[in-house]
């Protein structure tokens, strides 16, 4: 399988003192078609992964690839743009705008795509239907429910047809019920084509899935199942 994103010899050190190495060599390889959990507890360094994942930051050793592109060769504004173009994002605290509708918030992902009003409400629409919110189109954040917030949140990831979905700790703010159908809803999105990497703590969700990486003071390890 073709590799969407490719992490070889990734390591992260914060300027001291004393200098903390956050990443350690690190190498995985997330495939197109791929649904991974990378799991580990707080301090793990889980964060700083994502955000080598997401080319949020560049490494201090080692090479990332997305989409076949090594990011080592973009000046900032083109790896800005390679990232909003290929890369969804999932957080936590879902990050979505009060006093506009859920097609709104969903559209708000394409504003940068050069595309018209019209064609961007289409598309979000047709995003929140994926994600089972065609009958919330126009509620506003405070009118849904925890769950269905990131729903939203998942469908805004997802309206750019981005190559990988990096989600970090979707279920967070969710309770267990809640994270369950967000699990189930990540395994739909992935039978139907889409690449989703989820970080997270949380043992329960990530046994939904079928590949696990675990990850302990800078570095990974598969989980065999």
């Amino acid at each position: 399988m073709t590799a969407v994103l490719e992490l070889s010899g990734v390591s992260k050190v914060y300027p001291g003192p004393p200098p903390v190495r956050a990443l350690d060599g690190v190498d995985v390889s997330i495939a197109a078609g791929d649904l991974v959990a990378i799991i580990g507890p707080s301090g793990a360094g889980k964060s700083t992964l994502l955000h080598m994942m997401g080319a949020l930051d560049r490494p201090t050793d080692g090479t990332i690839e997305i989409d076949g592109v090594d990011i080592a060769t973009l000046s900032d504004r083109r790896l800005s743009g390679l990232r909003s173009h290929r890369i969804g994002f999932v957080f936590q605290d879902f990050f979505l705008i009060e006093g506009i509708t859920a097609t709104a918030n969903v559209a708000e992902g394409l504003l940068y795509r050069g595309l018209g009003r019209t064609e961007r409400k289409r598309r979000a629409i047709v995003a929140l239907e994926r994600v089972g919110l065609g009958a919330r189109l126009d509620h506003l954040p405070n009118q849904l429910s925890g769950g269905e917030r990131q729903r939203v949140a998942i469908a805004r990831a997802l309206v750019g047809d981005p190559a990988i979905v990096l989600a970090d700790e979707p279920t967070g703010n969710l309770d267990s019920h809640t994270s369950e159908e967000i699990a189930e809803l990540f395994r739909g999105l992935n039978a139907d084509g889409t690449t989703i990497v989820v970080i997270t703590h949380d043992v329960e969700l990530a046994s939904h899935f079928p590949r696990r990486v675990e990850m302990r003071d800078g570095r990974l390890a598969e989980v065999v199942a």
